[in-house]
């Protein structure tokens, strides 16, 4: 294939938007009723237009300089990890940083308890020796990539009963090596809250770091808390969670590109921040990976946040369980299907036991709706969202067709493998 080239003469700016458009024509929208994938988030059209002024107003500002020349972009972080912290019931001694998505977030939450436990825990294991994370089946890969590139061991532990953490496992897969411990509120595959108050007991007495994943449900289970339902403890609230992760750009509707690392106590950001003296431009000092970054995410997200507030969000969210509770009844009325756990947030998987679930979701895929796929076991894999209260009724009809055509053999499954990103 010919190497693409820079045009020798630029073209108007009318004809380079003719040929984008030209170029996304076979991109699949990124929300609608039948759409049912992450990603991307739609909080309606007043709170996408919020967004999109915000980020367009601070697109070109670098979040790099905030502190030299952008006293703005200081006080919109700051104001949104307040929030964020206050919705997480962190003490006062907390902190935190906004970074570009939760693997960002994750990066640093191993990179702080590595450097961490290398200060405070010199004892407990010999200098030559990896250090190790210990980290439930289905939680995000996230941590894993991290270890990788900081020079870290993740141990993989199978889940236990109803997809969630298995903490005898995790317990029995610590050693002196082990500096961090991870949760997630909930994991991605199966939607589930892992037992996070028992993993923070152990995390305590073994003195080790423990990191909830709670990109997918810091923007849901806060407000559903509010709402009065019945929300499994995971947050600052448990003594001995030493750090959340939370994405802005999920449920909380801020554009691409905002996630937040938050710590209990503000003194361990000493060893989350990367600094370098020797230099003839003087010094540098970085709390996240990132150096130069558009500010128009962050903005995105503090306007948002003020658009929206708490009722604002707290109505979303009620939507959004009562869209997840019809679709879990629902599928709990077709048989041969499961939901795979019980589901905290917004996020469901279902299949069957006793047939081909990937015929399954092929039957929904030809009849047009679009979701995701879960490995093991085999599964179709739902986000849920504000725009998907009136299209429960229509799937779980299509559904039910399936399943039908799946019993009889007049489906059956291509040879599809699931794959979360490539």
């Amino acid at each position: 294939m010919k190497r693409t080239e820079l045009p020798a003469e630029g073209l108007a700016p009318d004809k380079v938007v003719h040929a984008m458009g030209k170029i996304r024509a076979d991109d699949a929208p990124w929300y609608g009723p039948r759409r049912f994938i992450g990603g991307s988030y739609y909080g309606g059209e007043e709170v996408q237009q919020v967004a999109d002024r915000a980020s367009q107003d601070y697109q070109h500002y670098n979040a790099l300089y905030a502190g030299k020349v952008f006293p703005s972009l200081v006080r919109y972080e700051r104001e949104v990890v307040d929030i964020l912290l206050s919705l997480l019931q962190a003490p006062q001694t907390a902190s935190g940083c906004v970074t570009s998505g939760g693997t960002e977030s994750l990066l640093l939450a191993v990179k702080t308890a590595r450097d961490w436990a290398a200060a405070e825990r010199r004892g407990a294991q010999s200098p030559e020796a990896t250090p190790e994370i210990v980290v439930p089946y289905a939680a995000h890969p996230g941590f894993d990539k991290a270890a990788h590139l900081l020079g870290l061991r993740s141990i993989r532990v199978p889940e236990g009963p109803g997809y969630r953490a298995d903490v005898g496992a995790i317990a029995q897969a610590i050693t002196s090596n082990t500096v961090m411990l991870a949760a997630s509120a909930p994991s991605y595959p199966y939607g589930v809250t892992d037992p996070i108050d028992e993993l923070a007991e152990l995390a305590r007495t073994q003195q080790l770091w423990l990191h909830v994943d709670a990109c997918h449900g810091g923007f849901v289970l806060p407000f559903a808390r509010k709402l009065g339902h019945a929300v499994p403890a995971f947050d600052f609230a448990i003594p001995g969670v030493t750090s959340i992760s939370v994405d802005v750009h999920k449920l909380g509707y801020a554009n691409k590109g905002v996630s937040a690392l938050l710590l209990r106590d503000h003194e361990l950001s000493e060893f989350q921040h990367y600094g370098f003296t020797n230099w003839p431009a003087g010094a540098y000092r970085t709390a996240a990976v990132s150096g130069s970054r558009s500010a128009g995410g962050l903005a995105s997200a503090w306007a948002v946040m003020q658009f929206l507030g708490e009722a604002g969000y707290c109505e979303i969210v009620e939507n959004i369980i009562a869209t997840r509770e019809k679709l879990v009844t629902g599928i709990g009325r077709i048989a041969d299907l499961q939901v795979r756990g019980k589901p905290d947030a917004y996020l469901v998987a279902f299949g069957s036991d006793d047939y081909d679930s990937h015929a399954v979701a092929d039957g929904m895929e030809d009849r047009d709706w679009v979701f995701n796929r879960l490995r093991n076991p085999p599964s179709l894999h739902l986000f849920l969202d504000r725009s998907h209260s009136d299209s429960v009724d229509v799937f779980l009809a299509d559904l039910h067709q399936v399943m039908e055509e799946v019993r009889s053999g007049r489906r059956q499954a291509r040879a599809v493998d699931a794959v979360y990103a490539v």
